[in-house]
């Protein structure tokens, strides 16, 4: 009998343990080594990686989007090299405005603005705001959405508004009317300046990231591209008035390491010069790419004038300033400027050299000078191998800098409803008092003009001359002939077929031709001339 029950007594044991093994409850786990979205977006910690992730989309795109880009479509440089094509032949479409809805550059930017919209939202529709710095992190990601959908909108007219993570099925959006692309870019931005303290009151560990200031900024900025002068006004108002932000005393260091994240930083995106060589053409340094495609070509220069400019010796000369932005500062008697932004044959004349080679070549794309902004400089390195211990190829880009803010609130005011062009004058002669220019005096549309060369000469190279050009509709004046003669470096040009800005067309870019494909819902919705 004992037998018989101790039998039966396994088996019922085997029997549960069984029924337990079949229970869907019971296979119900938690997947190791896996993070899901449910489970993410919970701490502090958590929530900063997700925002660490939109600055690092930003950063990654920046040097082959923004910089290459922006740089390309204004009328201060031509797109230049060993040869023509030596730059892959993007630059020079984009450069001579021949781009199409199939331009390598222009799906670049657009892809990257959406990827940066994309995982914006991640943070902003997943995090509950329960702490300070949650609030914090969700506001800075609703600025940069917005800030994404500024260079959307004015880059590109009408575009997809996506404001949530999307499924399969909804992949394919339309255009969005204005209207309601600008309402979103609104809130955005105002939700992010009232989570937002002021630069000074940010905690230690974020400072360098978005604050009150950056965001206002921002919103300034659009409300100007929207010819609201009177909200960009005062708007721009509270940056001036927060006492956060001043210019920082030498003009010839506002880009450069010295100065990064100083007075006249407003918003800046942060990059590394520890990489090595083969690193810096990656999303991790941005920046680096450029800074070496930008620089000039060391078989046109003396080796000692790399040195005596402190500049890397070992660049492609990709951009070179057009001699008639040389010209722009000479005539304006802005000597500080000048030198702190162009290179001429003179400067290299008075230390024995040229930009060109003995037999008096110079570069494809060049009138023989040199763009000083936005380089690798020997006294900035310390990078990680032989080549980047001689070159700061981590160069932060000031993406808004606080001159720019004076400059664009010295515009908002003298077009506003009840012009105030004494405090217009009061901004512009601030930023020329920097670099020892005398005051302007004049007003109305006079002093207009008068802010628009200030504009050219203070941020050029920066990547903000097209999209003012753009906006005060200048652009076909300034840019019709661009491209149409190319110096092809021994003293004739290069003349491209179908060059120059044409009316009616490129206002706006061409929606890529890849987005059309892939978004039926775009269909027959491309820009005009395209």
């Amino acid at each position: 009998m004992k037998t018989m029950i101790y039998k039966f007594s396994k088996v019922f044991i085997v029997l549960v343990l069984l029924s337990f093994g079949c229970s869907e409850d019971f296979l119900e786990y938690e997947q190791r080594g896996v993070q899901t979205v449910e489970s993410f977006y919970q701490t502090d910690d958590q929530v900063f990686e997700a925002l660490m992730a939109v600055f690092d989309e930003w950063q990654g795109g920046m040097g082959f989007n923004y910089v290459y880009m922006l740089n390309a479509l204004s009328d201060e440089s031509y797109a230049g090299g060993g040869a023509r094509g030596d730059n892959g032949g993007t630059l020079e479409e984009m450069n001579e405005y021949r781009f199409t809805p199939t331009t390598s550059a222009i799906r670049g930017f657009y892809g990257w603005m959406y990827n940066c919209v994309n995982r914006a939202n991640l943070v902003i529709n997943n995090t509950e705001t329960d702490t300070e710095n949650k609030a914090m992190f969700v506001a800075m990601a609703k600025a940069l959405r917005g800030y994404a959908y500024f260079y959307l909108s004015n880059l590109w007219g009408e575009v997809p508004l996506v404001l949530t993570q999307l499924n399969p099925d909804e992949y394919n959006q339309p255009r969005t009317p204005m209207a309601e692309i600008n309402a979103q870019i609104e809130a955005d931005f105002n939700e992010a300046i009232a989570a937002l303290p002021v630069r000074s009151a940010m905690p230690a560990a974020y400072q360098q990231l978005l604050s009150k200031g950056s965001v206002q900024a921002m919103l300034g900025k659009h409300y100007l591209f929207k010819e609201d002068f009177d909200k960009a006004a005062s708007t721009f108002e509270q940056v001036i008035s927060s006492g956060e932000y001043d210019l920082y005393p030498d003009y010839a260091k506002v880009l450069r390491k010295d100065s990064e994240h100083g007075v006249e930083s407003v918003f800046e995106l942060n990059y590394t010069s520890t990489l090595s060589y083969a690193s810096i053409f990656g999303a991790e340094s941005g920046i680096g790419g450029w800074v070496v495609m930008n620089g000039p070509r060391p078989e046109y220069l003396p080796a000692m004038t790399f040195f005596m400019l402190d500049l890397f010796p070992f660049s492609w000369g990709f951009i070179n300033p057009h001699k008639e932005m040389y010209d722009a500062y000479v005539d304006a008697g802005d000597n500080v400027r000048l030198a702190a932004s162009i290179v001429g044959p003179d400067e290299l004349a008075a230390m024995g050299a040229a930009y060109q080679t003995p037999a008096g070549f110079v570069p494809y794309g060049s009138d023989g000078y040199l763009d000083m902004k936005y380089l690798g400089y020997l006294s900035e390195g310390g990078g990680a191998d032989a080549w980047t211990q001689f070159s700061n190829v981590g160069t932060n880009v000031r993406m808004i800098r606080y001159a720019d803010v004076l400059l664009m609130a010295a515009e908002a005011n003298n077009r506003k409803s009840g012009a105030d062009d004494d405090k217009a004058r009061t901004y512009v002669n601030k930023v020329r008092e920097r670099v020892s220019l005398d005051p302007v005096s004049s007003g109305g549309d006079a002093l207009f003009e008068a802010i628009k060369t200030e504009r050219k000469l203070e941020l050029s190279f920066e990547m903000v001359r097209y999209m003012d050009l753009q906006r005060w509709g200048d652009a076909y004046e300034a840019l019709k002939d661009q491209g149409k003669k190319v110096p092809n470096g021994s003293g004739g040009y290069y003349e491209p077929q179908g060059a120059g800005y044409e009316q009616g067309k490129n206002e706006l870019l061409p929606i890529p031709e890849y987005e059309m494909t892939v978004n039926t819902a775009l269909e027959g919705a491309q820009n005009p001339g395209y």
